[in-house]
């Protein structure tokens, strides 16, 4: 099965139904679900938004037939995304998103508020944007593939949203595995290898560990003190915290690959993130995405040493 169609599955009654009607070859490209209140269903594609029909068909423009999700059925929508239990993902939902079954994640947005203990919380949904995890889209480049042959690792993957930045790092944890290299892999949002009470959503490297759920920080200073790794692995990292984590990691003679939002080298290098991190001096090489039509793919490998 086509994980946008695992993904879709999880919706309620009739958006489930019609987003299973979209032909195979269509869903192979979809790479994310929009649903916003009283406005039609969008589905992202390398060609730009689509919309459905009832029949399944994709068309280009919106149009008075296509799926629709009322405000009443966003908020069923995002129930079901919680695996109706919004209560037990109170924290993630504090974060923006949800982790569903199959590692797929939902961005959610709306009424943000403060609960009686001083929490962060949202309320009232009015966009759902989940995104489509596909475990195996892409082969680790070449170039990237010497860099995880040295003795010492420090790669920082920067693309723009949607570049495949996650999927980069799948490639770069089995290829880690199959190098013999001990990886501990923090997978704060359940995307890198996706878990359930039954196991493991696909098969995961021999070598490699993986802390669920772990907020960044937390889960690289427990793969520090009790995993003993060769590299850890993490994504979307930046934070203050972060970087303190990433410190000691280097001084523990511990590789780090880790992913960071930026279009372009010279976007990232303008992100005070950037220089925090790089101060560190966990980090040799930037690995710089191609783009969303084509995600996974490596445009440039730069050494960055001498920058500091």
């Amino acid at each position: 099965m086509d994980a946008f169609y695992n993904a879709a599955a999880q919706l309620p009654g009739e958006v489930a139904k019609t987003l299973a009607r979209v032909k195979p070859q269509a869903a192979q490209e979809i790479t994310e679900i929009c649903l916003r209140s009283d406005r039609a269903v969008a589905l992202t594609t390398p060609l730009g938004a689509r919309f459905v029909l009832p029949s399944g068909g994709l068309i280009r423009f919106n149009d008075p037939e296509v799926l629709r999700t009322s405000h009443a059925l966003l908020q069923t929508c995002f129930e079901a995304v919680c695996g109706y239990s919004v209560h037990s993902c109170l924290s993630q939902i504090a974060n923006g998103f949800v982790p569903m079954p199959g590692g797929h994640r939902a961005g959610v947005c709306g009424t943000a508020y403060r609960d009686g203990s001083g929490r962060f919380c949202i309320k009232n949904i009015t966009s759902i944007h989940i995104r489509v995890a596909r475990a195996e889209i892409t082969e680790c480049d070449q170039r990237l593939r010497e860099l995880l042959k040295q003795s010492t690792v420090g790669i920082m993957i920067a693309g723009a949203p949607s570049s495949g930045k996650t999927t980069l790092l799948r490639a770069s944890i089995a290829e880690l595995s199959r190098l013999g290299r001990k990886t501990a892999v923090i997978d704060e949002r359940f995307e890198l290898a996706p878990v359930n009470e039954g196991g493991f959503s696909a098969e995961i490297p021999q070598h490699c560990d993986i802390l669920s759920g772990y907020p960044r920080t937390v889960g690289m200073q427990h793969a520090l003190r009790v995993l003993s790794p060769d590299v850890i692995v993490c994504d979307e990292i930046g934070t203050a915290q972060d970087v303190k984590a990433a410190a000691a990691a280097v001084n523990a003679g511990v590789g780090l690959i880790v992913t960071i939002h930026a279009g372009s080298y010279a976007a990232l290098r303008r992100r005070p993130q950037y220089r925090a991190l790089m101060e560190t001096g966990a980090f040799t090489h930037i690995v710089l995405l191609k783009g969303r039509n084509t995600p996974g793919q490596v445009w440039e490998v730069i050494h960055v040493e001498s920058d500091f």
